[in-house]
């Protein structure tokens, strides 16, 4: 699997179904290879600074792709497209955790099950910065300096701990 910049041009010259991620506007422009039979696939985005997210689904079976506002996932099995999903704000990160894939937007987390399918989505309190993975939870790291744990497999969805000593010490203070 290999991510290669096109031109604009040669973006156009893909099959318009194998464009995977396509913006109005783009700016920048690249293939990415899944080899043989699959081939190669599109992407353009506009974004000078961004560049393509790529992660590959805990059972190997999906890639799946992410960069400013959209995100697809491809079965490598079969070359078809299970997820071609825009959003409103920009995609911040993608991990794979235990069957699921976990997607972080400025505003909002996503799981995916395997076969692209949504296990959970919430919006975050505060615009999420990036994610990381302790033990069995995802750790999401809010702009503000906060932190939300969430199971993934439960969807549970909670402070960390050192929110919550924050919000106990300030409760112990007031009358």
């Amino acid at each position: 699997m290999q991510i290669s910049v096109i031109t604009e041009l040669d973006f156009y010259k893909i099959d318009r179904c194998r464009r995977v991620i396509s913006h109005d506007c783009a700016q920048k422009f690249a293939a990415i290879d899944l080899g043989v039979p699959l081939g190669c696939y599109g992407l353009s985005w506009r974004s000078d600074i961004l560049e393509p997210m790529i992660t590959r689904s805990p059972d190997r079976r999906t890639v799946w792709i992410g960069v400013d506002q959209q995100l697809a996932a491809i079965s490598i099995d079969e070359g078809r497209i299970l997820v071609a999903l825009g959003f409103t704000d920009y995609l911040v990160q993608m991990v794979a955790i235990a069957d699921v894939i976990a997607v972080l937007t400025q505003e909002k987390v996503l799981l995916f099950n395997a076969g692209g399918s949504i296990r959970f989505s919430d919006d975050l309190p505060d615009q999420g910065i990036g994610m990381t993975v302790e033990g069995e939870n995802l750790v999401i790291k809010m702009l503000e300096g906060e932190s939300l744990t969430l199971n993934p497999m439960t969807g549970y969805f909670k402070p960390s701990d050192s929110v919550q000593s924050m919000a106990a010490s300030t409760t112990r203070r007031s009358p």
